[in-house]
């Protein structure tokens, strides 16, 4: 049976929570449910994200996508970037991400961005095949910097 993708609200905060915390956690941050709840629920409460979820028939969550909307100066235009993507580990290798991803793409295309931007770390090569399968292309024009404001946010 096929698994079940869609805009997440307010109602599916906790659900989505656990594998927000998950996802921090395949990152290397320590485990905090509860903080992962609040970031989650301010998101969705705020409309500052868009969230899709997926979950079996049964109602299982196995992962979701993350979106924030920005724009591009260059382009005058509206963009959004590719947050967060994160599937169980016994949800993976069924096309469940390529579907995430694709939904967030059409997402971000009917709202008229000009396009979609993501990173990923770069030993995370499953997750680059996959970004390459679906067309994005590795950005070699612009390097990225971080300049630490807090580093107690982790």
């Amino acid at each position: 049976m096929a698994n079940i993708i869609t805009r997440a609200d307010v109602s599916h905060s906790a659900d989505i929570a656990v594998l927000f915390n998950e996802y921090r956690q395949f990152y290397g941050c320590q485990a905090d449910l509860d903080a992962a709840r609040l970031f989650i629920q301010a998101r969705l409460d705020e409309g500052s994200s868009v969230i899709f979820f997926a979950r079996s028939p049964q109602g299982m969550g196995l992962g979701f996508v993350q979106l924030y909307p920005s724009f591009s100066s260059l382009r005058l235009a509206p963009i959004f970037i590719l947050n967060d993507v994160f599937v169980t580990q016994h949800a993976r290798c069924v096309g469940l991400g390529r579907a995430l991803v694709q939904r967030a793409a059409d997402y971000a295309r009917t709202h008229g961005a000009s396009y979609l931007v993501l990173e990923t770390q770069k030993e995370n090569i499953r997750a680059q095949g996959l970004y390459e399968a679906l067309g994005f292309i590795r950005e070699n024009k612009f390097l990225t910097y971080e300049l630490e404001l807090n580093s107690q946010l982790k």
